[in-house]
C-alpha cells in the first residue's frame, strides 16, 4: 500500500509541476513524495531487507537525524559567517543585514528554548505562546517549500526558438553604470542569443526592461542596451522598455512591446539572477506573459541575503492569504482558551 501512495504522490507532483512550474506548491508536493519514498524504503528495508535498500535506509536515516538535530545550529553559524563576508565585500548596509538578522533570530530561539517562558505568562495568555510557536513553524515551513520550489524552477532547458529575450533591470550605480549583478543578466541573455543563432540561425530581439530611478541619470534600459551593444549585440536586435519601475511592470510592459510586434504568437524567455527567478515567474504569470525564466549566476556570498529578501517579498506578495491563515489560527486558539476557561 505504501508503494501505491508513493506512486500516486509522484504522479500528482509531476502533474502539478508540469501544469505550472511557478507555484510554491510544487515544493510541497515534492516534499510529500520524498517523505513517502522514504517510508517505502523503510518498509522494504525492515521487511524484505535487500542489502542495497537496507544500507540506503541507514544512510538516509542518519542524514535525516543529523539534519533535525544540527540543521538549525549549522544554518545559524552559516548565516552569521555569511553576514560577516557580505559586510566585508558589500558594506554594512541595512539591505545586507538579512542574513545577520536571521542568524541572530535563530540564536535567540536557541537561547530562549532553555528558559520556561510560558511560566511567566498568565494561564489565560498561554495561547499567545502557542501562537508564537505556530508562527515560527509556519514561516519555517514556507521558507523550506519556497527554497525547494526555487531550486526546481532553476531546472529549465529552453528551446532555441525564441522571438524575444527579456532582461529585467535591477538598478544602476553612479547614475548610469551597469553593476556586476545586472551585467551577469545581460551576459546570460547575450549567451542565449548567440547560441540560438548558432543552432537555429534565428535572431531574437532582446528587450531591456527598466525605467529611470530617482538617483539615475539614464534609464536602466538605455544603460543595459549600451552595455550589450558594446559587447556585440546588433543595434537592430535591441528593444528598450524604459517605463517600468518594478518586476511586475517589467513583465507587463515587455509583454506590450512583444504584442506590438507579434501579437500573441511569440516565443519568449526572460533573464534575471537565479535567486530572483521564481518570484519573477509569479509576476510573469500575473501579467499573462507566456515566458519562463533562465537565471544568471550570482556570487555565492551574495546569494543567501538576496534569497531571504526574495522570500520576504514572496510573503508580502501573498500577504492577504498568509494573514488570513494566521488570523484564523489566532482566533481558534483564542476561542479554545475562552471555552476552556468557561467550562472550568
Amino acid at each position: 500500500m505504501v508503494h501505491i501512495v508513493t506512486g500516486v504522490l509522484l504522479l500528482i507532483f509531476l502533474l502539478v509541476y508540469l501544469q505550472d512550474r511557478r507555484k510554491v506548491s510544487n515544493g510541497f508536493f515534492l516534499s510529500l513524495f520524498l517523505l513517502s519514498l522514504y517510508l517505502s524504503i523503510t518498509y522494504e528495508a525492515l521487511t524484505t531487507r535487500p542489502p542495497v535498500i537496507f544500507w540506503l535506509f541507514i544512510i538516509i536515516t542518519i542524514l535525516g537525524l543529523a539534519f533535525l538535530l544540527l540543521g538549525g545550529f549549522a544554518l545559524m553559524v552559516f548565516l552569521l559567517i555569511n553576514a560577516r563576508i557580505l559586510f566585508k565585500r558589500e558594506g554594512a548596509r541595512l539591505r545586507n543585514s538579512l542574513t545577520l538578522a536571521t542568524g541572530l533570530g535563530i540564536l535567540s530561539l536557541f537561547v530562549l528554548s532553555f528558559f520556561p517562558i510560558q511560566d511567566y505568562f498568565p494561564e489565560q495568555l498561554h495561547f499567545l505562546f502557542t501562537f508564537s510557536i505556530f508562527c515560527i513553524q509556519y514561516i519555517a515551513f514556507f521558507f523550506i517549500e519556497f527554497f525547494i520550489s526555487s531550486m526546481l524552477y532553476q531546472v529549465y532547458f529552453p528551446k532555441y526558438n525564441k522571438d524575444f529575450i527579456i532582461v529585467l533591470g535591477s538598478g544602476l550605480i553612479n547614475g548610469n553604470q551597469v553593476p556586476p549583478l545586472l551585467q551577469s543578466r545581460i551576459n546570460k541573455a547575450l549567451s542565449f542569443y548567440h547560441k540560438q543563432r548558432e543552432k537555429t540561425d534565428k535572431r531574437a530581439k532582446i528587450i531591456f526592461s527598466g525605467g529611470q530611478g530617482p538617483n539615475e541619470t539614464t534609464s536602466e534600459a538605455e544603460a543595459m542596451a549600451q552595455f550589450a551593444l558594446s559587447n556585440g549585440l546588433p543595434p537592430e536586435d535591441a528593444i528598450l522598455e524604459d517605463q517600468s519601475v518594478n518586476t511586475e511592470e517589467n513583465m507587463r510592459f515587455s509583454k506590450q512591446k512583444m504584442e506590438e510586434r507579434k501579437m500573441d504568437d511569440y516565443q519568449a524567455v526572460y533573464v534575471t539572477n537565479n535567486f530572483h527567478l521564481l518570484r519573477a515567474g509569479m509576476y510573469a504569470k500575473r501579467a499573462g506573459l507566456k515566458a519562463q525564466g533562465i537565471g544568471s549566476k550570482t556570487a555565492f556570498y551574495f546569494w543567501p541575503n538576496a534569497f531571504i529578501r526574495e522570500f520576504i517579498a514572496y510573503i508580502v506578495l501573498y500577504r492577504k492569504i498568509h494573514f488570513a491563515i494566521l488570523s484564523l489560527v489566532f482566533l481558534i486558539l483564542l476561542a479554545s482558551t475562552i471555552f476552556l476557561q468557561w467550562i472550568n
